[in-house]
């Protein structure tokens, strides 16, 4: 039995999407209670040269988009381009929703009839990758889902907020 690589990408980001909706929603409720701005949260890095918590929940949201735009063979210079906005828990929790909803959107056929589609993409300054679709979902697209949901994860547990595997599970 073989699993649609539509469901994989789509199920999993769903998931992921869940879960850094509720801990985001757990850190806006431990911030209003403690009466501290969100800007203490959402800029928050795990090591001064990593991104902060705002940056890392606008790159997944973006990231998840465009990586399901390309499975239904969106051309690269037609990909959603999204600006890194959300200022706040509220616009970052509706922007995982809006962006949640445009991933489950993705036809289903048109993804997994992808799956041997050449993908040639930009992984820094004048570097490409070049993968096939399963590969990219498989190797690419889902380490790099579960990494920023983590890392996410991460800051909000380093800055006190009280969560743990179920609320990063979705669950």
């Amino acid at each position: 039995m073989t699993t649609a690589l539509s469901h994989i990408l789509k199920g999993s980001t769903a998931q992921a999407f869940r879960g850094l909706t509720t801990v985001l929603s757990k850190a806006k409720a431990t911030a209003e209670a403690a009466g501290t701005a969100d800007e203490a949260y959402l800029g928050a890095r795990l090591f001064p040269d990593m991104n902060d918590l705002k940056w890392q929940v606008q790159m997944i949201t973006e990231f998840a988009v465009r990586g399901a735009a390309r499975m239904t063979g969106t051309a690269p210079d037609k990909l959603p381009d999204m600006p890194m906005e959300g200022e706040s828990f509220d616009a970052l929790i509706q922007r995982v929703s809006e962006c949640a909803a445009k991933v489950a959107a993705a036809d289903d056929a048109t993804i997994d009839g992808n799956a041997g589609m050449e993908i040639s993409m930009p992984v820094g300054p004048e570097q490409t990758i070049d993968l096939d679709g399963q590969t990219y979902v498989l190797s690419f697209f889902l380490p790099n889902l579960f990494f920023h949901v983590t890392t996410a994860y991460n800051l909000l547990r380093m800055q006190g907020v009280a969560i743990g595997k179920r609320d990063y599970m979705g669950m």
